[in-house]
């Protein structure tokens, strides 16, 4: 299942992506931007805009009810559709791109000291090459669900 975020949902889109979601989100895409895409690449579209909601070729939509984002994300995953989480840490929270693995000496100099002794197992953006770990901010986005 792939999607697409408005303007309004970039915390949510960074959320999905952390848990494994494929979703686009450009804060410069305009309505049109994200209907066309949505159409081209068969993606659901997550909107708070009832103006891009009631658009015939929107559709394929979900409107999303709340402002807190746990409210946002436990409406997704509430969803029987969307309900099945991916996989955490497989996609790049900024990017949207697949995470790959990457060596632990291989971090040595690109993670802070502290987590280059606490944790054994990295993945990198193959896009922007960001690092990625299973800390304890992974640890509390499972209880907080």
């Amino acid at each position: 299942m792939k999607f697409i975020a408005d303007v309004m949902l970039g915390r949510l889109a960074k959320r999905m992506r952390l848990l494994g979601f494929d979703v686009l989100y450009d804060r410069t895409m305009d309505d049109n931007e994200i209907i066309r895409l949505s159409l081209a690449q068969n993606r659901v579209i997550l909107t708070r805009d009832t103006g891009l909601a009631v658009r015939p070729l929107a559709a394929n939509h979900v409107f999303i009810k709340y402002d807190a984002l746990d409210d946002q994300l436990g409406q997704i995953l509430d969803t029987p559709t969307f309900a099945s989480v991916p996989g955490l840490l497989t996609r790049c929270s900024c990017c949207n791109e697949p995470l790959t693995s990457i060596s632990r000496s291989d971090v040595r100099d690109r993670v802070p000291q502290y987590v280059y002794e606490r944790y054994d197992d990295f993945s990198q953006c193959t896009k922007c090459e960001r690092i990625y770990w299973k800390g304890t901010h992974v640890k509390n986005m499972r209880l907080s669900r």
